[in-house]
């Protein structure tokens, strides 16, 4: 399923609202009948706001909130998700099967961003296997060192022989 950004949701909206058929709206953008439609419903539901929102997290109170609602005025998922503004077409239905499957819990909110790595713990290391990598680690420190001063002393050669043809 292809995704639509909001700003072309909203203006696919607003030409059906103006007057123009869905057929050639949606011939024009590639969009189906159904995510069309539930456009120009949010739209005219909530105004042009309703695709302004990035995200809104919902505590599982409200998640549930809004399940009551669904089952007391017997609507459907897509219905109450137009009713209280939710953009995604299968989220309510998401947090139904959550909440029949784990109830209350199941409408918990999910944790952002990603997991901290494991470190692995580190073994001590033997004396010989310390010495080793401190010799290691002066040899790279020497090299290193004997190439910056050759780097100094070929840009030194460099400005004295321009200075020299001056």
């Amino acid at each position: 399923m292809t995704k639509y950004t909001r700003s072309e949701r909203l203006a696919a909206a607003q030409a059906v609202e103006a007057g123009e058929s869905e057929l050639d709206i949606r011939m024009q953008c590639g969009m189906s009948l159904d995510i069309l439609q539930r456009s120009v419903q949010l739209y005219r539901e909530h105004g042009a706001a309703v695709f302004s929102r990035k995200y809104t997290a919902y505590s599982k109170e409200q998640k549930l909130q809004i399940l009551d609602y669904m089952h007391t005025h017997h609507l459907s998922t897509k219905e109450t998700g137009i009713k209280f503004g939710i953009r995604g077409s299968a989220t309510v239905w998401e947090w139904e099967q959550k909440y029949l499957e784990n109830g209350i819990n199941g409408l918990e909110p999910k944790k952002k961003g990603r997991r901290p790595k494991r470190q692995k713990p580190k073994r001590a290391l033997t004396q010989v296997e310390q010495l080793l990598e401190e010799n290691e680690y002066l040899r790279a420190e020497n090299e290193y060192l004997k190439k910056l001063n050759a780097l100094v002393a070929e840009r030194e050669a460099r400005e004295k022989h321009d200075k020299a043809t001056e």
